[in-house]
């Protein structure tokens, strides 16, 4: 076991999720979308890792490879069981399986489709703990009223439905759920994204009290630049499949390395009206993951590639304490950070 893998409680090696194109009376398969291609990352325990990256970049295909919500093409993904082991979860049986998924949980984008709606709130919160045979009779309610309280809502609604909530006392209900089994690392899949503003700020308030107070580690997927340089850690970009990019989030929104991070922290918005946004344009399309280029994936939109770029594959390589990047000339460019990228 390397020093990573000592003190992770999640470490993803080499994951990749290839998605068959078939074609024909036969559906002969004629090629493959790769939609996560070799990710390699940790996590330390209750820390909070951001993965942020274009829409239909690989995101939210590689959390659910990670809680085997879908089964990936190859890789592994080791996670710190109960016992304090690190355990391949990917080469669990489905008992073995089920006993992790108590310790590993998901919350969704859409709090209005996440939820049942024939099932009151007692019912969608209490489901994990019937599921896993943890509790039942008045032990069962009383769980569910104190994880209600927990994620701020009153414990007097058990009965009610969900269209009798706002989208943010949803997304309450979504997270207490997601609570119930006492897990230790949560896949929070653009959790905030389809809230108001200002319900953003509570949500993302209340996981950090949650985080604190129960000790759990996150991967916080999401598009949005502000919110995950809030809540992270540390950081990961990802551009068509590709990690490209993971540092802790002050230096990678300080001092990116890789040109797609440097153009992606320039969309970035400024919240003053006095300073002009310098937004980077790129040229060009994001690449084919069914067909990509060759060479680094980035390299037809790249304002610094050279041949090398077009020819050979970058690998990641660590250009700062902590600081890795996928690029040819990662530590060599000049590349301006958000708070340089506005005048």
């Amino acid at each position: 076991m390397n020093a990573v893998q000592e003190e992770s409680i999640l470490d993803v090696q080499s994951i990749k999720k290839y998605f068959p194109i078939k074609k024909g009376f036969l559906q002969k398969t004629i090629g493959y979308v790769k939609a996560v291609d070799d990710v390699k990352f940790h996590i330390r325990p209750g820390e909070t890792f951001g993965l942020v990256g274009e829409s239909g970049c690989g995101k939210t295909t590689l959390g659910r490879c990670i809680l085997r919500a879908i089964e990936p093409s190859s890789g592994s993904v080791l996670f710190r069981d109960r016992q304090g082991n690190l355990r391949d979860v990917l080469k669990m049986d489905t008992k073995d399986l089920r006993a992790i998924r108590r310790d590993m949980q998901l919350i969704f984008q859409d709090p209005y489709s996440s939820l049942n709606p024939r099932m009151t709130v007692l019912s969608i919160i209490a489901e994990p703990l019937v599921c896993h045979g943890l509790l039942s009779g008045d032990q069962l309610k009383d769980r569910v009223k104190e994880l209600m309280e927990l994620v701020g809502l009153n414990s007097r609604h058990l009965e009610r439905y969900p269209h009798a909530f706002s989208g943010g006392q949803r997304q309450r209900i979504g997270i207490a759920r997601a609570l119930a089994t006492e897990p230790k690392f949560i896949v929070c899949d653009e959790a905030v994204s389809a809230l108001d503003v200002s319900v953003q700020a509570q949500i993302i308030n209340l996981l950090q009290d949650l985080q604190e107070r129960l000790d759990l580690s996150y991967l916080f997927i999401s598009h949005d630049l502000g919110v995950i340089q809030h809540i992270s850690n540390r950081v990961g970009v990802m551009y068509v499949g590709q990690m490209v990019e993971t540092a802790s989030s002050k230096d990678l929104f300080a001092s990116p390395k890789h040109p797609y991070t440097e153009a992606l922290l320039s969309a970035k918005p400024i919240p003053d009206p006095r300073r002009k946004s310098n937004r980077i344009i790129l040229s060009g399309d994001v690449a084919n993951p069914a067909n990509p280029p060759t060479g680094c994936y980035f390299h037809p939109r790249c304002p610094y590639a050279a041949d090398v770029c077009r020819k050979d594959a970058p690998v990641m390589k660590q250009v700062g304490d902590g600081h890795y990047a996928a690029c040819h000339f990662a530590g060599e460019l000049k590349l301006r950070g958000a708070g340089s990228l506005s005048c």
